[in-house]
């Protein structure tokens, strides 16, 4: 009989694969949480239902009891301009109204965490100003055609308009504080998590909010 041996395989030290599956699985929370909502549960700005809204059980319900099922839709507005993709191209009430003929009934609207602890890019920082640091001279002049009366506005002004006209088509909106530093996500080293990432700082956070 000819016995094969064949070479053992390597096994980590189950200490060091239990450290290994920790990091991950923090780092992993960390980035969950950057979807959390944190202003309340859900804020919204509509005319005609029975908010606002709670939880019971399982379920989301309104202040009648009656269940609500939300469908949204994603809205970036967390990125470099800090204004709500597309108003260069559509209407901000033509968008509205396009979501509500797709089916959906809610927006989930991202944010950076700087627009509400960073004063000075929140209220003295306009739609025109952020895109002319960033070069978008052909944003600027799209955005003065289809939504000329938010072009001026702070950005924290123009982010509050399109939660407005959204409600004002009974659109529900979902305040997804999305990042920290005004950016593109996701990566592991960015530091534009949640806890313990370089960019967040929680007094600042609790303090503003």
């Amino acid at each position: 009989m000819i016995h094969q041996h064949l070479p053992k395989k390597k096994h980590k030290h189950p200490q060091t694969f239990l450290n290994t599956f920790n990091m991950k699985k923090t780092k992993e929370l960390k980035r969950m949480f950057c979807f959390i909502i944190f202003f309340s549960f859900f804020s919204f700005i509509t005319n005609n239902m029975a908010f606002p809204l709670s939880t019971k059980s399982h379920w989301i319900i309104d202040e009648k009891g009656q269940r609500v099922k939300l469908a949204c839709v994603n809205w970036p507005s967390h990125l470099q301009p800090v204004v709500a993709e597309g108003l260069s191209k559509q209407r901000v009430d033509d968008l509205a109204k396009k979501i509500l003929e797709m089916g959906f009934n809610c927006v989930r609207l991202t944010w950076p965490l700087d627009l509400a602890t960073n004063e000075t890019l929140a209220n003295n920082v306009t739609v025109r100003q952020s895109f002319q640091r960033l070069g978008l001279t052909d944003d600027i002049s799209g955005f003065q055609t289809k939504n000329p009366s938010m072009i001026d506005l702070p950005l924290i002004e123009a982010y509050k308009k399109v939660v407005a006209k959204l409600g004002d088509k009974n659109v529900m909106v979902i305040l997804d504080n999305h990042v920290t530093k005004p950016g593109w996500c996701c990566g592991y080293d960015d530091g534009n998590g949640f806890f313990g990432d370089t960019f967040f700082d929680p007094l600042n956070w609790e303090t503003k909010m």
